[in-house]
């Protein structure tokens, strides 16, 4: 229950973040907003984790390579590019492709460990993915391509995003504050790097005072709440659940945008209704098949034993 809870929360407010991204972006460009954000929340999370867990939880252990690369696909290049897109398409569009983590997951621990998905388990991420390609089209497949390189740019931040969880199951021995605070850390170096050749080059600008005032309150949301708050949910789910059972919750951002946009104004028509539901009964499905394997598993095993499935909390 703890896991499902801190996944459910963790939807929710990034749910919400779609919208407040992409009023921020009418102030600041990706690159700095992103450098902004993961600066605050890095800076955050090293408070707490030497309160709970002292100055030796702040070593890296020999994994800074894999922190980095963890922490620039979660942190930097999902951050980036999902902002970057929201120039191009829709708050709606952007949380939609989020839905392709829990397939790309699956398919990444399929590739890289070996570990096949049960047959039910990837059913259901498709069945969830037909839903919410009927509320990207809307019944009409010319709408299918609308938002072009935003699109794009959504998938390949979503790819990161399901490496980072992915990579949530590789560090057993660290609490999810730990790997939550150090890959930010390597995600914040990254993304100020990459600000800073993007500085270079004329593809972003350093932003006004004014500007600064306008996103503080977007800059807030997003650090504390979406970067902190929700980040240590979701790493919490993914040790509790497992990256496979705890990323299907990711198909639910799309929805909460989706209703964000209709109390907002927008018109919902009965098809995006109709892919909602079956998203979110695919996705109750998918949790029902996992509590009912691991109650059918747990009295046969007769020793203890450590996996990326049911990690050591």
């Amino acid at each position: 229950m703890k896991g499902r809870l801190a996944a459910l929360g963790a939807v929710v407010i990034w749910g919400f973040q779609f919208s407040v991204l992409a009023s921020a972006m009418h102030h600041v460009d990706a690159y700095h907003f992103s450098s902004l954000r993961f600066i605050l929340g890095a800076l955050v999370l090293a408070g707490l984790l030497l309160w709970r867990e002292g100055r030796t939880a702040l070593r890296f252990d020999g994994r800074l390579g894999a922190v980095l690369f963890y922490g620039a696909a979660g942190f930097a290049a999902f951050s980036i590019l999902l902002n970057v897109a929201l120039g191009y398409t829709s708050p709606q569009n952007a949380a939609l492709f989020v839905a392709l983590a829990p397939l790309l997951t699956q398919l990444l621990r399929w590739g890289l460990d070996g570990v096949r998905p049960r047959p039910a388990i990837l059913g259901l991420a498709v069945v969830a993915l037909f839903g919410l390609f009927l509320v990207i089209t809307r019944g009409h497949l010319d709408n299918l391509g609308h938002g072009g390189l935003g699109d794009l740019m959504s998938f390949v931040s979503v790819l990161g995003w399901a490496l980072y969880t992915y990579g949530a199951g590789k560090f057993p021995g660290w609490s999810p504050l730990r790997f939550t605070t150090l890959t930010m850390i390597g995600g914040a170096i990254v993304t100020v790097a990459a600000t800073a050749v993007a500085d270079l080059v004329g593809a972003a600008h350093l932003p006004s005072l004014s500007d600064l005032g306008a996103v503080t309150p977007h800059l807030l949301y997003i650090s504390l709440i979406g970067s902190v708050a929700a980040v240590l949910l979701w790493t919490v789910a993914v040790r509790a659940l497992g990256a496979s059972t705890a990323v299907l919750f990711m198909n639910l951002p799309p929805i909460i945008a989706l209703i964000i946009a209709a109390v907002g104004g927008a018109k919902v028509e009965p098809v995006e209704l109709l892919g909602a539901a079956i998203t979110v009964g695919a996705l109750l499905g998918a949790n029902l098949v996992n509590r009912r394997a691991a109650q059918t598993a747990a009295p046969v095993v007769s020793t203890p034993r450590i996996t990326e499935t049911a990690p050591v909390r």
